[in-house]
């Protein structure tokens, strides 16, 4: 028993020591002799045997280098050709290292037949690649409506911007758009506020279009909240393009004379375009589909999201996302946005504290910390967080802030 410890602790010593020959001797031993009575499985047997001879390598390897580092390196020969020779060598190692590889002929052969014939070319290669179009939403809504219902007339999309931020109005917008322009798409991903702005302009201008964008300002939002805000806004925005009652011509002429401006306070409403014609009578077919349905009006709105204003002045119906799925909501999105971020820069010129024009009022750090240092100016949402959890004075100043204690 002894003599089997002695054996297993000197396998333990052996595979940590740097004498190569030792260990190479006795790893030939367990390896020549696997039925020697160690303690050890077989399994366990082969595994030391293993480790052993990756042990014995590795010094191997060491012990090589270390004798290839200690080696002198030998001194060159002298040459001893003469000075004719050793130039027409040279020469001749030139031409050879210049050669191609895999080839007889010289780089600049090569260099010259390449200048001399173009290379082959496809027929596609001689094709332009095509630019990359402006991206148009589809009216597939809008077009199963009309073929549903051919008395429908005008089918508008109504859009919201500015529902999140902590500083300026919200807008809506109601636009009906009959030509087909490129690059309509939601206001979201155009991220260019200069391609919005061009955008907006062909809106505006187009042939046949009606448009009209209700802005509800920061007090009437504390007062009823950005729900109920942004459903008025809706509502006013498709009030202005329906042509309902005996005043509705006048109230268009006097929308269309004011444009968005920060000078304007309050709630209002601004439209332009073709001035809408005056809406018909409801259509007196008795039967009961017919009566429910949006064919008893020439008006008809699409609203983006999962609401729709109960006080709406037409049939309506919503759609979730719809300003990426519909072109007419689209078409409105761009109007409400474009129409907000001009009213932010203008908000920015009247609060140059704030750098309004930057994020259009939405809570990022900057804006927070000019908050606490210089206050809440007139167009801040004192019901948004965290303006709400704090108290200010007469002058917007910050006396007492709940959240940071």
């Amino acid at each position: 028993m002894a003599f089997r410890v002695n054996r297993l602790a000197r396998v333990s010593s052996l595979l940590w020591r740097t004498d190569t020959r030792q260990l190479k001797r006795f790893t030939n031993c367990v390896v020549a002799h696997p039925f020697v009575p160690l303690p050890f499985t077989g399994s366990q047997r082969s595994m030391v045997a293993t480790v052993a001879r990756r042990r014995s390598a590795r010094l191997e390897a060491l012990n090589s280098s270390s004798s290839s580092d200690n080696e002198k390196p030998k001194p060159a020969k002298a040459n001893k050709k003469p000075a004719k020779a050793r130039a027409k060598v040279s020469t001749q190692k030139n031409e050879k290292d210049s050669r191609v590889p895999g080839s007889n002929r010289s780089v600049e052969m090569v260099a010259a037949d390449t200048k001399a014939v173009p290379p082959a070319t496809d027929a596609t290669s001689n094709v332009k690649p095509k630019s990359k179009e402006a991206v148009m939403l589809p009216r597939s809504r809008e077009m199963a409506l009309k073929k549903k219902y051919p008395e429908l007339n005008w089918i508008m999309g109504i859009d919201e911007a500015g529902r999140g931020p902590l500083a300026g109005p919200v807008v809506a917008a109601a636009a009906i758009v009959p030509d087909n322009i490129k690059g309509i798409t939601d206001s979201k991903k155009i991220t260019c506020e200069s391609a919005r702005e061009e955008l907006y302009e062909q809106i505006v201008n187009s042939p046949g279009v009606i448009w009209a964008v209700a802005v509800v300002d920061a007090g009437r939002i504390d007062e009823i909240n950005i729900l109920q805000a942004t459903m008025q806004a809706m509502s006013m925005a498709a009030s202005a393009l329906v042509m309902d009652g005996p005043e509705a011509s006048n109230r268009w002429d006097q929308a269309a004379m004011q444009p968005v401006c920060v000078s304007r306070k309050g709630s209002y409403v601004t439209c332009g375009g073709t001035k809408p014609v005056q809406k018909t009578t409801a259509n007196t077919d008795s039967s009961e589909e017919h009566c429910n349905s949006a064919a008893t009006a020439p008006y008809y709105a699409l609203i983006d999201g999962n609401r729709v204003p109960k006080d709406l002045v037409c049939e309506c119906e919503p759609i979730v996302k719809g300003d990426s799925k519909e072109y007419a909501i689209a078409a409105a999105s761009i109007l409400a946005k474009v129409s907000r971020d001009r009213l932010m820069h203008g908000y920015d010129k009247l609060y140059p504290a704030y750098n309004l024009a930057q994020h259009k009022g939405y809570p990022t750090k900057n804006h927070m910390a000019a908050v606490h240092k210089f206050g809440a100016s007139p167009i801040h949402r004192r019901s948004f967080a965290p303006l709400k959890h704090m108290q200010f004075n007469e002058k917007g100043e910050v006396i007492h802030d709940s959240d940071s204690q």
